[in-house]
């Protein structure tokens, strides 16, 4: 068996040593959430109702931020794939909804209700390559607790994305929630204390 002369065993480690050196690093991967909630708080009053941990669609149930390139193949939805939630976007809307509602008094004249909350879209939609804007669908139904039929409410928010990626869908999406969690309020308060 033949031995490599040690300065061609040098020179072969230094190429190879120079390309990995080359090689392009991968990119950390950002990893977002809704951030804190906004400074004024929406408080709820007296509630009489228990909320039920928010589903979502099986698309949106795992922590990719997801996308959809409307203009080019407006049925395939993507995710970034540098960019992730840091938990799913149901568990994240949970918690908002819980810090909403943590300081109110529930209401003493009859027993609490279950509200549930399913996420139907949470994306972000480019109309162009530079273009895009956030959607923000959801539904709920309060489940009265003596039996009584069942009440729904829809919402649809869409904001304008700060800017055409991760970042700008995390931004838009953030804003959407921030909008539509006052709404819910009103409507949880509404049917769970009349």
């Amino acid at each position: 068996m033949k031995h490599l002369h040690p300065v061609t065993a040098l020179l072969a480690a230094t190429v190879l040593l120079a390309g990995c050196a080359l090689t392009p690093s991968v990119p950390p991967r950002a990893v977002y959430d809704l951030g804190p909630p906004p400074s004024q708080s929406t408080s709820a009053g007296p509630i009489a109702w228990r909320l039920a941990d928010v589903t979502a669609a099986p698309a949106i149930a795992g922590e990719g931020i997801a996308y959809r390139l409307a203009f080019q193949q407006a049925q395939r939805l993507e995710v970034y794939r540098d960019s992730t939630w840091a938990a799913p976007p149901a568990a994240l809307l949970t918690q908002r909804l819980r810090e909403q509602t943590a300081a109110s008094a529930p209401c003493t004249s009859r027993a609490p209700g279950l509200i549930t909350v399913h996420l139907d879209a949470f994306e972000q939609v480019f109309s162009s390559p530079t273009q895009s804007e956030v959607v923000l669908r959801v539904q709920a139904t309060h489940w009265p607790a003596d039996g009584s039929a069942a009440t729904q409410q829809a919402w649809r928010l869409t904001r304008p994305a700060p800017t055409p990626d991760a970042t700008g869908a995390v931004r838009g999406l953030g804003d959407a929630v921030d909008a539509w969690v006052p709404q819910w309020v009103v409507w949880a308060k509404g049917v769970g204390c009349r």
